[in-house]
């Protein structure tokens, strides 16, 4: 016996999930509802099946092809306008010269199709209907029968007040031939509203069979998700695909889960799913092909369609990810949440319950979504943040997003131009900077690459080889699962906002300049550019002191693969240091920035006082920060480094003129002032320390073309650690001791990005009788310190610093401001 089956529905009450699927192809456990409806016929022998097909037919057309794969095999039927489910089925009349099942193909079901079978052929039926009970069947049609099965009334979605029976239509029916001679080809006609009441008013024999097992039309989320987990439960009689590896855990093939990630089943992973350190996937989960969900995330009643990511701690609650959706971290998305195909989600967003967001929508960092979003972009109005440009590496750092973003870059500067390229030890910043240098190339840029290297190395050689600019591609700071992507002008300063909003407008404006064939770039190959790096080094300090001294040093870098170990222990060689590296099996496992530093310090520390050691250091950040412990084994804190490296600014002649950022506590001020030096505030970016850094010229390369960021640049602003040691004959605790005493705090407060400017309006007016400080964020002036509001750039957050005559004092600042802030958002 032939089949038909009806795939052309769109399925507006599932949107946004069929937004871009057509609702047979919707997954239930990672398998498209209508595989199950084909499995369904196999199994009851009907495998020579039609579809048709209307909205998005390619979709369905492509996954089944003639059926073979599936033991089938299937022709396909196109309407090129709506007809209607008995208008459809007519366009297969030439198929269907015998007894033939119609089924939905936007159901699931398990119901006996042999019963139903049977009972047509003893009741020589014209039509049979196939029927089943429900709780609730005001939202179906309703099908009152005799005993005997006959058909005696339709009623279309009653009211409470019709309703006679609980027996409804399934939208399965068994059918002679002959019912096309009562309906014409090409017009919009309905089996149940049109066709079967015709039927019944000419006395045909139409009959219902009541069936039992489990059906339903899955009409609207809710039901969606109850199918999903129905199926899990063991309702019906299909199976979740993969293998049952465990009791009720389900896992296609390639799939890995974390030996310390917690499963409470029933369960389903889909090929090639990669599931963290201490991740919990809890009852009723289900997550889709090439879906990476990473350590500690947390998923309860989740649906996840394929090419998922979920971020690290991140929160699903019974919520459903359409394909290609990516949340980064913090994320909390609640019940009944839906996310449509292609949506992003910045870090510490919380979706509230029941809200849908439709296809290629990106939700800022930080967002509260408390109501749908419709209308929106696939990106953010920036690329840009306070270092770079951060995005999750091959999900949404794809290819094809390098590729556009070196298209963009290599557009905005002239034809022929030279730019370097650096990149760090990471397998995804090498395979992807291959996408970016194609992007360079296709705009007539030619290009240095210095292969694997430090940030500071990229950046003393764009100015060396008189470069355009330069791009290190390296994995960001922040989160481990990002690539950072830094921009470096001509002077080697990362680039000014101006120039970042040039990349942006032409990255999403897609102006691309494209070169004639002939006028393609180059790559130059710049082997080793280390050993010139070093030799500046060298030429403007004092390694003959530094030498003489002959420091013992504990050294280490962040990660052991890569070059920054062999540059570390190069410059010390060349500074006649005596060096032990310290071990990678000390420093133990880490994710943030500060798990690094705490662990760090505390081996450096164990390992400075086995060996008596004159200091610890380890390179952190590609090359662009230190951590550095005294003989001791005392941590030297981040404001004490800058002032130490301000103090050894001052020695170097001609300089009197040292930028301290915003946010650098007033002692170091007040040293520098009692050095005979002037101090000049910055920004807290970055690029706002490095600007002043060159117009003061301080910290002059040899060849006079431009300065060492010595706040960026662990291997220089080592060696003038070392330097000062030496000139001053002290230990770096020593050093540390002769330091003015102070006290500082720093919190964070969490704060909307609505909030953000309402609030600095009301802090800034709040304090305009106080002496306040406006180069970045709002800095307030008190009696016995200051405290400094800082809008975070990339968290919906304040940074709140403070310094004062005792620790008390400081954190009574910060708490104020804290705590003020708190205030201002619930107004």
């Amino acid at each position: 016996m032939k089949a038909i089956v009806m795939a052309g529905g769109k399925g507006t009450r599932l949107r946004p999930l069929t937004c871009k699927q057509p609702k047979p192809m919707v997954p239930i456990a990672g398998k498209p509802m209508i595989g199950y409806i084909l499995e369904l016929l196999k199994k009851y022998h009907f495998t020579d099946i039609g579809m048709t097909l209307f909205y998005l037919p390619e979709l369905i057309t492509n996954y089944f092809g003639d059926g073979h794969e599936f033991g089938v095999s299937v022709r396909y039927f196109l309407e090129e306008s709506p007809l209607g489910t008995a208008g459809s089925v007519k366009n297969a009349e030439s198929f269907l010269d015998e007894t033939f099942l119609v089924i939905s193909g936007d159901a699931l079901t398990d119901i006996n199709l042999a019963e139903a079978v049977a009972f047509h052929r003893a009741r020589r039926a014209l039509v049979t209907i196939v029927l089943t009970k429900v709780a609730n069947p005001l939202d179906y049609g309703v099908v009152i029968t005799a005993e005997d099965g006959r058909i005696k009334r339709f009623l279309e979605k009653p009211g409470w007040g019709e309703v006679f029976s609980d027996t409804v239509n399934t939208g399965i029916y068994l059918i002679e031939p002959e019912v096309f001679r009562y309906y014409e080809k090409n017009k919009a006609v309905d089996f149940s509203k049109d066709l079967f009441p015709l039927l019944l008013q000419a006395g045909k024999p139409l009959y219902g069979f009541v069936a039992e097992g489990y059906w339903s039309d899955v009409g609207n989320l809710a039901q969606y998700r109850q199918a999903n987990y129905d199926l899990l439960d063991g309702k019906l009689e299909f199976t979740p695909p993969g293998q049952e590896i465990a009791p009720g855990l389900w896992v296609g093939e390639g799939t890995e889960l974390a030996p310390d990630c917690v499963v409470e089943g029933p369960v389903v992973l889909g090929r090639y799913v990669r599931v963290g350190k201490r991740a919990l996937l809890g009852k009723n989960s289900i997550i889709g092909d090439y879906s990476l969900v990473e350590e500690e995330a947390s998923l309860k009643k989740a649906i996840l369609w394929n090419h998922t990511y979920v971020g690290y701690r991140t929160e699903i609650r019974g919520a459903i990810l359409a394909h290609h959706t990516h949340l980064k971290s913090g994320v909390s998305v609640y019940e009944g949440a839906v996310l449509g195909e292609g949506c992003t989600v910045g870090a510490k967003t919380v979706i509230k319950p029941e809200i849908r967001t439709w296809p290629e929508k990106y939700v800022e960092s930080g967002s509260v979504l408390n109501s749908s979003l419709v209308w929106g972009n696939r990106w953010g109005t920036n690329l840009f943040g306070r270092q770079g440009i951060s995005k999750t590496a091959n999900l949404e750092f794809t290819p094809e997003f390098a590729a556009k973003l070196g298209v963009a870059y290599g557009t905005v500067l002239p034809e022929k131009s030279r730019v370097v390229m650096g990149a760090d030890h990471c397998p995804a910043a090498q395979k992807l900077k291959t996408a970016l240098v194609s992007g360079l190339l296709g705009t007539g840029i030619d290009l240095y690459d210095l292969g694997q290297t430090a940030t500071p190395v990229t950046r003393r050689a764009v100015v060396a080889l008189a470069a355009a600019g330069g791009i290190q591609l390296r994995v960001s700071p922040l989160a481990p699962e990002d690539l950072l992507v830094e921009f470096i002008d001509d002077q080697g300063l990362n680039i000014n906002r101006a120039l970042e909003r040039k990349i942006e407008q032409t990255f999403f404006a897609e102006e691309f300049r494209r070169t004639p064939l002939t006028r393609l770039g180059q790559v130059i190959e710049v082997a080793d550019f280390f050993p010139r790096y070093l030799e500046e080094i060298l030429q403007v300090t004092l390694p003959e002191q530094i030498q003489g001294i002959g420091f013992k040093v504990v050294a280490g870098v962040e990660t052991p693969e890569g070059p920054l170990g062999a540059f570390l222990t190069r410059l010390l060689a060349a500074l006649g240091c005596s060096t032990r590296s310290l071990s990678q099996r000390a420093i133990g496992s880490h994710r943030t920035l500060k798990e690094l530093k705490t662990q760090a310090a505390s081996a450096l520390a164990v390992q400075v006082r086995q060996d008596g050691a004159d200091l610890g250091v380890m390179l952190i950040g590609n090359g662009e920060g230190l951590i550095l412990v005294d003989e001791e084994g005392t941590l030297v804190q981040e404001e004490q480094f800058t002032a130490l490296l301000s103090l050894a600014a001052l020695k170097d002649p001609g300089a009197g003129t040292v930028p301290l950022p915003v946010t650098a506590p007033f002692f170091i001020e007040e040293m520098v002032k009692a050095n005979r030096g002037t101090v000049v505030r910055t920004k807290a970016s970055p690029r706002g320390l490095m600007e002043k850094v060159v117009e003061a010229r301080l910290f002059p390369a040899g060849d006079g073309r431009g300065c060492f960021q010595a706040a960026y640049d662990g291997f220089y602003a080592l060696t003038k650690i070392l330097e000062l040691m030496a000139r001053e004959k002290r230990s770096l605790g020593r050093l540390v001791t002769l330091l003015p005493p102070y006290y500082i705090d720093q919190k964070q407060v969490d704060c909307s990005w609505e909030d953000k400017g309402r609030i600095m309006r009301h802090l800034f007016e709040e304090n305009k009788e106080r002496e306040i400080e406006v180069i970045d964020g709002l800095k307030v002036f008190h009696d016995r310190g200051w405290a400094l509001v800082l809008p975070d750039p990339e968290e919906p957050a304040f940074q709140i610093f403070s310094e004062a005559v005792s620790p008390e004092m400081a954190t009574e600042l910060t708490a104020f401001y804290t705590d003020r802030i708190t205030d201002l958002q619930l107004k």
